[in-house]
């Protein structure tokens, strides 16, 4: 039987975890048509794509690391931060402006996809809660993001 301490723990990180995850979702499918609609090729809108998707693939390599040294929670603030500024960049037509927003977004997707979950884990146990309540958790994680 899990604790109140534990169900608000849970509810809390589930909360920003899925706002986070929702926020990513929500914007990817309309990123194309909005380099279209500033009148990108093909072409150049791959080039795009190729920007973001190289820059999660090149920082995801360290950026797990980088929260060990630094701190999950501020990894996690960092998420933040820089993926406000990666959206803020899709209100130029600039291709330039657009390509430092990809390389931000690839970043940002970089500790979307390791910070959030190790922080949790850490906070988990040092809250000394069981750990086969994290099994738990990580389904909800699943299920939050298939919605």
């Amino acid at each position: 039987v899990v604790t109140s301490d534990f169900k608000r723990f849970q509810r809390n990180f589930l909360l920003v975890y899925l706002l986070a995850m929702g926020a990513d979702w929500l914007q990817g499918p309309h990123v194309y048509a909005l380099y279209a609609s500033y009148g990108y090729s093909v072409s150049d809108i791959r080039t795009l794509f190729v920007g973001g998707f190289g820059s999660s693939m090149i920082f995801g390599t360290f950026v797990g690391s980088l929260a060990d040294r630094f701190g999950r929670k501020r990894s996690c603030k960092a998420f933040t931060v820089i993926y406000t500024l990666s959206c803020l960049t899709k209100h130029s037509s600039n291709f330039g402006v657009l390509f430092v927003g990809r390389v931000l977004g690839g970043i940002a997707t970089s500790l979307l996809m390791s910070s959030f979950e190790s922080w949790m884990i850490h906070e988990h146990k040092a809250a000394a809660f069981p750990e086969e309540w994290l099994s738990h958790t990580f389904s909800l994680m699943t299920f939050g993001n298939g919605l």
